[in-house]
């Protein structure tokens, strides 16, 4: 998986203080962390702004 602000390699961690069985994936080039929260969120706020361009 690469990054998507450096194109770096993207590897999977634990966190065990987001939850217990946690998983997100971390770039070792610029520290950029993503979890399933987070892609979610990034995934309706596009699909909004998508939505709403189609509108105007």
């Amino acid at each position: 998986m690469n990054c998507q602000k450096c194109k770096g390699l993207m590897i999977e961690e634990q966190r065990p203080e987001l939850a217990p069985e946690s998983v997100v994936h971390r770039c070792i080039n610029c520290g950029l962390v993503l979890d399933s929260l987070i892609q979610r969120n990034r995934l309706s706020s596009r699909l909004r702004k998508d939505s709403f361009m189609r509108a105007a």
